[in-house]
């Protein structure tokens, strides 16, 4: 059974349908061709302000983020950059994690574009993602845009009073400790919403906690917005934007916290042939609240207080067991990116999505199936496949001899594809080679998610 809870933008691809990528569009091919020509002009120039753009703009597109934020964080030194200048930058602030940098640089652009409606809207859109992984509700509710502009994000945040994710510890010792109920084919744990017990998988492809919309309805649990959600396949669903007043993960809970209400029960059957009623998701948000680590080895979550010295002491723990240390950028609301190679060909960049279940810990688009030289695989649909969208798709095994996320390699596994549509290839501004997924980071004994440092740690 193929299980893929995957949000991506995009087409459905139906059986025996090759996707194909959208007409003159730039591939990675292009890209680092236009950056090898580009580089030398900057290296002799570097004080030209439009090659210095280009080519800063350039590793933005590869996917070359913190290269990239350097080159262009010396164009909005100036008193008056380009917007172009101050939108780069201002977002690659934003995905390596320096949100008052990215604050001031929106709202210096919020400015730049005064009588510019759509661009005073993108700037505040912006501004909207830094204060969500601020936790600054009270930020979001204070932005202005014109009549008619409805975010489903800030109408729904409307509804709050306070900020989120308050926390009560029930430890001294401000640690919590949750059992998996299964560990494959992806981690399943209960947790409470509202004091009722409701039995969750693990899935960094979502945002915050998902709830199913039977239990919210029980719960009394209202709709605030809604949108329409993209996912595997290309498939799309009506999601509803919610809160509750408390989410209990173990020894801590957590105060008025934003849900995303989806049918999650029709899951079930892909966790041990329906063994576990799938009554939600717990995703990034959610994480990052913590210093959080998967540790498969034990087949439990543990979540400690998001502290510095809570990262030094697991440092100390972990010397001579960590595999490795990868850094990430957290892009959109949820959204984690990491460097990687696939085969012989490196410097690719992967969602670390880790809510693909199956025999493959990889899925991409035809652009990167077409890059690396790997055919694209017979596919069809899998009877049994469920996503978050609710509908199937057409899908395709591949064999991969190396697949790589910062230092570590791992050789002869599965790639699959027909998740990943081909607008997902640059649905963010940047190149997406692809998603990396529980197959992959389950190989470790156990995978921490620190949102200060912003990288992974990986024990061997």
């Amino acid at each position: 059974m193929s299980f893929s809870f995957t949000m991506t933008k995009g087409n459905i691809m139906s059986e025996n349908q090759e996707a194909k990528p959208p007409k003159g569009e730039k591939t990675r091919a292009d890209i680092l061709a236009e950056i090898k020509k580009t580089e030398p002009e900057f290296k002799k120039n570097p004080g030209d302000k439009e090659i210095r753009f280009k080519y800063g703009n350039l590793l933005y597109q590869s996917g070359e983020f913190w290269k990239a934020r350097d080159v262009i964080a010396l164009l909005v030194q100036d008193s008056k950059p380009s917007d172009e200048a101050l939108s780069v930058a201002a977002k690659l602030e934003y995905l390596i994690g320096n949100y008052s940098e990215a604050e001031k640089l929106y709202k210096r652009l919020v400015e730049a574009k005064a009588g510019d409606m759509s661009g005073q809207v993108m700037a505040n859109v912006g501004l909207m993602f830094t204060y969500y992984q601020m936790d600054r509700f009270n930020k979001i509710k204070e932005l202005e845009f014109p009549p008619g502009v409805k975010l489903p994000n800030v109408e729904a945040i409307k509804r709050f009073e306070e900020n989120p994710y308050q926390k009560e510890w029930h430890s001294e010792e401000k640690v919590s400790i949750i059992q998996f109920l299964m560990t494959d084919s992806l981690p399943v744990l209960e947790i409470e919403f509202n004091g009722l017990p409701v039995i969750v998988f693990f899935d960094t492809g979502a945002d915050t906690f998902i709830l199913d919309n039977e239990i919210a309805s029980a719960l009394g649990i209202e709709w605030s917005a809604k949108a329409t959600g993209s996912f595997g396949g290309g498939k799309t669903s009506e999601i509803g934007f919610g809160k509750v007043d408390s989410v209990k993960l173990g020894d801590v809970t957590l105060k008025q916290v934003p849900i995303i209400i989806l049918p999650t029960k029709r899951f079930s059957k892909a966790f041990e042939e329906g063994k576990y009623t799938i009554g939600g998701a717990i995703g990034t948000a959610a994480m990052r609240q913590f210093l959080s680590t998967i540790d498969y080895k034990n087949g439990r979550m543990i979540l400690q207080e998001r502290i510095k010295e809570n990262a030094r002491k697991l440092q100390e723990e972990l010397k001579g067991r960590i595999a490795a240390e990868v850094p990430f950028v957290l892009d959109a609301t949820h959204m984690m990116m990491t460097r990687g190679g696939l085969n012989d060909k490196d410097g690719l960049t992967f969602f670390v999505d880790s809510g693909l279940e199956g025999e493959a810990c990889f899925t991409a688009p035809i652009q990167t199936l077409n890059y690396v030289g790997i055919p694209v695989p017979e596919t069809k649909i899998d009877k049994e496949s469920v996503g978050g969208g609710g509908g199937k798709w057409a899908s395709g095994i591949f064999p991969i001899k190396t697949i790589s996320m910062g230092s570590l390699i791992q050789s002869n596994v599965k790639g699959t594809y027909g998740a990943r549509p081909p607008e997902s290839y640059w649905g963010s501004g940047y190149i997406q080679d692809g998603l990396i997924s529980h197959r992959f980071l389950r190989q470790y004994s156990s995978w921490t998610l620190d949102f200060d440092a912003m990288k992974y740690i990986f024990e061997k």
